[in-house]
């Protein structure tokens, strides 16, 4: 593993070997057999975002356990990278159609200190994320296509690459075109203990959001 910037100073860094190529495949291998069969698609879990420009697969960590305890693990590496006493909140796998962009956003208190991690390209060309170099002083609802005027920094990761940046402070995204046909990635957030978003360590209002989902499906008649 190597890190490559200044956190407390910049705000972000890219963690370069954050995780081993081999345990990215044997994630995604376990996300395939765990939601649904080796042999299944993840097409039941499309999802449409107001920050791309197609549907995604989107599967949040609260409905798939084994992703929980992959941001649970992680915790003590990223709080001596950020050099913060961290307290998990919640994490979810994403792919990108080609073609795609992710609009430029900040994001909400659960996502105080945060970490875009690279599971895989089915073309093996690099999508970089795109940071500010500023804070925002934009309301988290607001979404852009790209960043004007303001400077900022494209970060290419490769499989097992990360880029850790403050996501509640500075603005980011992906403002060119997705180049490869898919692309796989693991978005996970912590807050800081004893902090000022302490309240939302563990996610739980998003936990119960899930959880009734869930109850919301089980309760539809069959057809």
């Amino acid at each position: 593993m190597k890190v490559h910037g200044d956190y407390a100073a910049d705000g972000y860094a890219l963690v370069e070997g954050l995780v081993p190529v081999e345990v990215t495949a044997a994630l995604m291998s376990s996300l395939r057999a765990g939601l649904g069969g080796p042999n299944s698609s993840f097409a039941a879990f499309q999802s449409q975002e107001l920050l791309t420009r197609q549907p995604t697969i989107e599967i949040p960590g609260h409905s798939f356990f084994p992703m929980l305890t992959f941001l649970w693990g992680l915790t003590p590496i990223i709080s001596e990278l950020t050099g913060r006493e961290l307290l998990p909140s919640y994490d979810y796998f994403r792919i990108y159609q080609k073609g795609d962009i992710c609009r430029l956003h900040t994001d909400r208190p659960s996502c105080e200190h945060s970490l875009s991690l690279t599971l895989g390209y089915s073309d093996d060309q690099p999508w970089p994320l795109d940071i500010a170099r500023l804070p925002s002083d934009r309301p988290v609802s607001k979404l852009e296509e790209d960043f004007g005027e303001d400077p900022y920094s494209s970060i290419e990761m490769k499989p097992g690459d990360a880029v850790l940046y403050r996501g509640v402070e500075l603005r980011h995204g992906r403002v060119t075109p997705n180049p490869n046909r898919s692309s796989a990635h693991l978005f996970l957030h912590w807050v800081e203990r004893g902090g000022k978003h302490q309240a939302h360590a563990f996610d739980a209002a998003r936990v119960a959001e899930v959880r009734q989902q869930q109850q919301n499906q089980q309760k539809q008649p069959a057809l």
